[in-house]
């Protein structure tokens, strides 16, 4: 039901490249690994080769002969798949390894994507990014009204963990926001507060702000 097999020695193995490193090292290294990769792919023993190439991989990414021979591995587990998408996690896999990794052009913040998250989707996006060891000590909480929802949303930062909540009950906030949603993707758009309306510790969104990870943030406060 999970990724857990029952099995003990899953429960807490190396990661991939600790792990990869030594499989190679009890494999005689990185030139017994290939030789018994191409020993495989004589015998189309296909699933073992890409098996142990990927140790090698793994334990030295610059190695060119693995790369290119798993990537070759690869090109023929994926022509030969009849499962559309294996055939592309091979053949992807394939090409990565040649150095042909894709650009991303799926842009997640364009306007009309914004503007079809709900409240908590946004606020969602703005926890995630909380830097947690740098936000540890600090402590606030600010209140967003929304006049054209009718909504309230109290955000909490406390033990490095941006919660939210509908509830303003307990101490009050440090700030209190009063906007429409258009105005808070805005806020984060523009970097410009104009027209909202800010009642209390301004320094506290300041604060929030400064804790979230990514030298681009989204926005700041500029004042009108």
């Amino acid at each position: 039901m999970g990724w857990f097999d029952g099995n003990p020695a899953h429960l807490w193995e190396l990661p991939p490249e600790e792990s990869a490193k030594k499989h190679v090292e009890c494999m005689g290294g990185i030139d017994s690994v290939l030789s018994k990769a191409r020993t495989a792919v004589e015998a189309g023993e296909w699933r073992w080769a890409a098996q142990i190439l990927n140790y090698a991989v793994f334990a030295d990414p610059d190695e060119s002969a693995a790369r290119e021979l798993l990537a070759e591995v690869y090109d023929h587990l994926g022509y030969g798949s009849e499962n559309g998408t294996w055939r592309n996690f091979y053949l992807q896999g394939a090409a990565e390894l040649r150095g042909r990794k894709p650009e991303n052009t799926l842009d997640s913040a364009t306007p009309d994507v914004v503007s079809a998250l709900s409240l908590g989707q946004v606020f969602d996006s703005i926890a995630i990014r909380v830097n947690g060891p740098r936000a540890w000590d600090t402590r606030l909480t600010i209140d967003w009204k929304f006049t054209d929802l009718d909504e309230e949303v109290r955000l909490i930062l406390a033990n490095g963990v941006l919660t939210q909540t509908r509830s303003r009950a307990g101490a009050p906030a440090d700030l209190t926001v009063t906007l429409t949603k258009p105005q808070l993707l805005g806020l984060m758009a523009s970097q410009s507060s104009d027209g909202i309306q800010m009642d209390g510790d301004r320094q506290a969104l300041e604060t929030l702000i400064g804790l979230l990870d990514d030298g681009d943030r989204d926005f700041d406060i500029v004042t009108p």
